[in-house]
């Protein structure tokens, strides 16, 4: 495997690499399998991989920003400036059908935890979690699956680089990444080889 220069800007050596949707469901399965913290496993990765999050938004979200307080899964999810990087507020659209229904499975697996003010994702000795120790949760499921270049901003990567494959604008893009400036989302994109390979092989005179 080559993850080195897939969906990297020329000159970003350092960046994480995209995945692979073979890579993505072979990360899912190692997820779902693990004898300890399983469900969430898949959920920190589903915000990962769906919805673009940061280890920091991840780990800021509460019970009352993902359900109502009828206990029903909201349909959209604002990150409040606390829990952004730019410490702006975003929406984010809660759409995705595998997503909602991984979310309400875990809802219903872990209803003893569901107050308002109570972290989504714990530890296993039910603290909250830090950015950091979700980020190294998120790196050793990478590990497990085979993938060792993987990190943590992998799966934000990987959303952003799939939605501008996708032809999505930059614009719509930078607003669901949350990014206050598009030249920023746009270094996630330019040069991706999948998608110029797509261009090229659509040339027909």
């Amino acid at each position: 495997m080559h993850h080195r220069s897939r969906g990297r800007p020329a000159g970003q050596p350092g960046q994480a690499p995209t995945l692979q949707p073979d890579e993505i469901r072979r990360l899912l399965r190692v997820a779902k399998s693990r004898p300890r913290l399983a469900s969430r496993a898949e959920i920190a990765l589903f915000l990962s991989l769906y919805l673009g999050l940061r280890a920091k938004e991840i780990t800021s979200l509460r019970w009352g920003d993902v359900f109502d307080k009828e206990d029903r899964l909201s349909n959209v999810l604002r990150l409040k400036a606390a829990y952004t990087k730019g410490s702006k507020t975003r929406d984010i659209f809660l759409t995705a059908p595998r997503l909602r229904q991984a979310l309400v499975d875990y809802g219903q697996s872990y209803s003893a935890w569901r107050q308002p003010d109570s972290p989504l994702l714990k530890s296993q000795h039910g603290q909250a979690l830090r950015t950091g120790s979700m980020v190294r949760f998120i790196k050793q499921l990478y590990l497990e699956a085979g993938l060792p270049e993987a990190s943590s901003h992998t799966g934000r990567r990987t959303f952003i680089t799939a939605l501008a494959e996708r032809g999505i604008d930059l614009k719509s893009i930078a607003v669901l990444a949350g990014h206050s400036n598009i030249r920023t989302t746009a270094l996630y994109v330019d040069a991706s080889p999948a998608k110029l390979s797509r261009i090229l092989a659509d040339v027909s005179w």
